[in-house]
């Protein structure tokens, strides 16, 4: 259900996407030039030092080659991947840089998730309003009638979100190390449906948290995303199943568009999700306390007919009521 209505949210409403594009494309300058100022020093130092750039020459001789039609693709895939585990371990073994670089990343990483999700509030506010009344506002004005909110909420978000997604990046790094190793390029299929259920599960975690302060708004954003976890277990089989096919759907698309767009899929995809995962969160949370909801003008769902309401609702009120 969660896919299906939110899906349809999204088809009526394609005009947000838009809005979420342009954000999400000031997102990407601000923190490159941000990332610009801070990693060429860095860049430029490791460039310096003998192992590392000699490293680099051969990544990129082994691209010449390639450009130049001197070698197979099977064997540039081969040589590619030797020469980038040598340049990994010569850059490893620039102790301080390393760290330096690390750090720059994990920084660069925080900011970027910090302006995205300055956008989730003022979108999940903007999509509430659809799905109760059937008006419409847009993300500007949103924005800036949930300023304060929309920055507690980033910053909350990003102190829970960012140590997991680093822990999860770096799992995701070993794992791949050691399966190329192993199998080669077919760790990249593998490791690919093995970030789907992941990620997945990830939205799963976070997928209350928004619906719970929209709906119960006298929380703190902390306490709000800890109360909001006992309404994601008693729904996560219908909010899993939708986050896999959203995910699944945007791997298909990147993989399948991204050369003949040159790689604006890339952007234009997560443009798509940033409002179709704030629909799935409230297309659940509604099912589960039993509310309708618009889909559009003409259409009305009442949840009801999914023999929701009066399974969940008294859980839903007594978690309200805490």
């Amino acid at each position: 259900m969660e896919f299906k209505y939110a899906l349809s949210l999204l088809f009526s409403n394609m005009g947000y996407v838009i809005r979420i594009f342009a954000w999400v494309v000031i997102a990407m300058l601000v923190t490159a030039c941000v990332g610009a100022a801070i990693l060429v020093p860095i860049f430029d130092a490791l460039a310096e030092t003998p192992e590392v750039s000699a490293a680099y020459d051969m990544v990129a001789d082994e691209v010449s080659a390639f450009l130049d039609d001197a070698e197979s693709i099977r064997a540039f895939v081969a040589n590619f991947a030797d020469d980038v585990k040598e340049l990994a371990s010569a850059v490893a073994s620039q102790g301080g840089l390393l760290a330096a670089l690390i750090i720059s990343a994990i920084f660069l990483y925080a900011l970027y998730s910090f302006l995205l999700s300055f956008s989730y509030y003022p979108t999940a506010y903007s999509v509430k309003q659809l799905m109760s009344s059937n008006m419409r506002i847009g993300l500007a004005s949103s924005m800036a009638l949930n300023f304060r909110q929309a920055v507690r909420f980033a910053a909350c978000r990003i102190s829970v979100a960012v140590p997991i997604d680093v822990a999860l990046i770096a799992l995701a790094i070993a794992l791949f190390w050691g399966l190329s190793l192993v199998i080669g390029v077919f760790a990249v299929p593998i490791l690919a449906l093995l970030g789907i259920v992941v990620v997945s599960l990830r939205g799963c975690f976070f997928g209350g948290w928004l619906p719970r302060l929209l709906f119960v708004p006298g929380e703190s954003v902390y306490t709000a995303f800890g109360r909001s976890l006992r309404a994601v277990k008693l729904n996560i089989r219908g909010l899993l199943k939708a986050f896999v096919i959203t995910f699944f759907a945007t791997y298909a698309l990147i993989a399948g568009l991204a050369i003949p767009t040159f790689g604006l899929i890339v952007i234009v995809v997560p443009s798509l999700n940033y409002f179709l995962f704030r629909a799935i969160e409230l297309v659940g949370y509604y099912k589960l306390t039993g509310m309708s909801f618009y889909t559009d003008a003409a259409n009305v769902v009442d949840t009801v007919e999914f023999g929701y309401r009066s399974e969940n609702q008294n859980a839903a009120s007594e978690e309200e009521e805490d």
